[in-house]
C-alpha cells in the first residue's frame, strides 16, 4: 500500500474502537483489556494492518514503554511499608517460588521435548527461554484488579509479588545469560547488582524530589503533569544508565508513598483518572503486534513454553506460599494469577537476539516469545479474574457477602 495511516489517526482509531469493544466485553463480565487486545489484533499486519497501511515501527515502542512506566509507578505505590512488614516473608517466598518454578520447568521441558519436534541443540534454547520465563506482565494484573476493585489477602500478595517479580526475572536472566555467553559468575553478579541496585537508588532518589514538590502543590490538575513528567524522567534516565526502567518506576511509587505517609494518596489519585487511557493504549498496541506467520511457524515450541511456564508458575507459587505460611486461598490461586507475560519478556528476547553467541537460535527465541505473549495476554486476564473470584476478593463478590 502506497500511503500509510497517520499516527494520530491510528491512535484515535485504536482508542475509540478499543473502548467500544471494552465496554461490550465488560457487559459479559469479562476484563476490559480483552476488548482492547481484540481490537489491536484486528489491526495486526495479517488482518487489516497491511491492507490499510499501518506501520508501528519507530513509535509504538516508545508509547508502550511510557505506559509500562506509569503502570510500574502504580504497582509500587500499591504497597506500603506496613504491608511489607506484615506480609514480607510470604511475598518474598512466593516470588522466589513462582520465578524458580517457571525457569526450572521451562528449561527441563524444552531440553527434553525440543529435539522431538526437530529443534537442534536444545540446551542453549532451553536456557535462553527459561531465563525469560520468570517475568510476569504487571499491566494485565493491575488492569483486572482495578476494574473489579479487588481487595484482600490474595490481591495484596499478588501486587507484592508482581512488584518484585521484575527483580527475580533480572536475577535469573543475568545468571543464565552469563552461563550462555561464557562469562564468569563475578561479572554476571556485578551486572545483577548494578541493574537492580541502580534502579532502586534512582527510584528512591527521584521519589524524594517528587515528594518535596508534591507537598506544595494542592491542585490535582497540576499534580498530574508533575507525576507523569517525573515518571518519564526516571524511565529516560534508567534507559540511559542501563538499569531496569520497570524497577525504577516501581521504586519511585513505593518510596513516594513511604515518604509522604498519610498524604501520599494525593500523588496517586490523579493517576486514577489517567490509568484507563494507559491500559487502552498499551493493550491495543500489544494486540496490533500479533503476527500469524510467527505463531504458525513455531506452534510446537510455543505450546511447550506456554504450558511449562504456566505449570511452573502455579507449582512454584504454591510451594512458596506454603513456605511463607500464606492463607489457603493464596496457596491455591496465586500461581494462576501470575500467568500474564508481555513487554519485559519481549524486551529480554530482543536483548538475547543481539548476543553474537546466540545468533543461530535468535529467530526461534523471538518468534516463540512474541507468539506466546499474545496468547498470554489473551488468557492472562481470564486467569487473574478467575483466581480473584475464587478467592472471593472481587468487588461485587464482597458486596454480596
Amino acid at each position: 500500500m502506497e500511503s500509510e495511516l497517520s499516527i494520530p489517526l491510528l491512535i484515535g482509531m485504536l482508542l475509540v474502537l478499543g473502548l467500544l469493544a471494552a465496554l461490550q466485553v465488560s457487559r459479559l463480565g469479562l476484563p476490559r483489556i480483552v476488548g482492547y487486545l481484540l481490537i489491536g489484533i484486528l489491526f495486526s499486519p495479517q488482518i487489516l494492518g497491511d491492507r490499510i497501511g499501518i506501520d508501528l515501527n519507530g513509535w509504538s515502542e516508545t508509547l508502550t514503554t511510557m505506559a509500562l512506566g506509569i503502570i510500574a509507578y502504580i504497582i509500587g505505590g500499591s504497597m506500603t511499608v506496613q504491608q511489607l512488614r506484615r506480609m514480607g516473608k510470604t511475598i518474598f517466598t512466593c516470588a522466589i517460588g513462582e520465578s524458580l518454578g517457571a525457569v526450572v520447568l521451562v528449561v527441563l521441558s524444552i531440553w527434553w521435548l525440543a529435539p522431538v519436534f526437530g529443534y537442534q541443540n536444545p540446551a542453549p534454547l532451553a536456557l535462553a527461554l527459561g531465563a525469560i520465563a520468570a517475568t510476569t506482565a504487571p499491566a494485565a494484573t493491575v488492569a483486572v484488579i482495578h476494574q473489579f476493585r479487588a481487595r484482600g489477602e490474595l490481591t495484596t500478595t499478588l501486587l507484592g509479588v508482581v512488584a518484585i517479580d521484575d527483580a527475580m526475572g533480572i536475577i535469573a536472566f543475568s545468571i543464565i545469560l552469563s552461563i550462555l555467553v561464557g562469562e564468569g559468575f563475578g561479572s554476571g553478579f556485578g551486572n545483577i547488582v548494578y541493574e537492580i541496585g541502580g534502579a532502586v537508588v534512582l527510584g528512591a532518589g527521584s521519589a524524594v524530589l517528587l515528594s518535596l514538590y508534591g507537598r506544595h502543590i494542592h491542585q490535582g490538575g497540576l499534580r498530574l503533569p508533575m507525576i507523569i513528567g517525573t515518571i518519564l524522567l526516571v524511565l529516560g534516565i534508567a534507559d540511559y544508565i542501563h538499569v531496569s526502567p520497570l524497577l525504577a518506576g516501581m521504586a519511585l511509587g513505593f518510596f513516594c508513598r513511604m515518604y509522604m505517609r498519610s498524604s501520599a494518596e494525593r500523588m496517586f489519585a490523579p493517576i486514577e483518572y489517567f490509568e484507563e487511557l494507559v491500559f487502552a493504549m498499551f493493550f491495543t498496541l500489544a494486540g496490533a503486534h500479533f503476527d500469524l506467520a510467527v505463531f504458525s511457524e513455531n506452534i510446537p515450541m510455543v505450546v511447550i513454553y506456554l504450558v511449562a511456564r504456566m505449570a511452573g508458575k502455579m507449582a512454584g507459587a504454591s510451594v512458596g506460599a506454603t513456605l511463607g505460611s500464606a492463607p489457603t486461598n493464596t496457596r491455591r490461586w496465586l500461581g494462576m494469577a501470575l500467568v500474564p507475560q508481555a513487554g519485559i519478556a519481549v524486551g529480554l528476547a530482543l536483548s538475547i537476539s543481539q548476543i553474537p553467541q546466540l545468533q543461530e537460535i535468535k529467530g526461534v527465541i523471538i518468534n516463540t516469545i512474541i507468539a506466546s505473549t499474545i496468547l498470554y495476554e489473551l488468557l492472562g486476564p481470564f486467569a487473574v479474574k478467575y483466581s480473584l473470584q475464587r478467592a472471593g476478593e472481587l468487588g461485587e463478590r464482597r458486596r454480596k457477602s
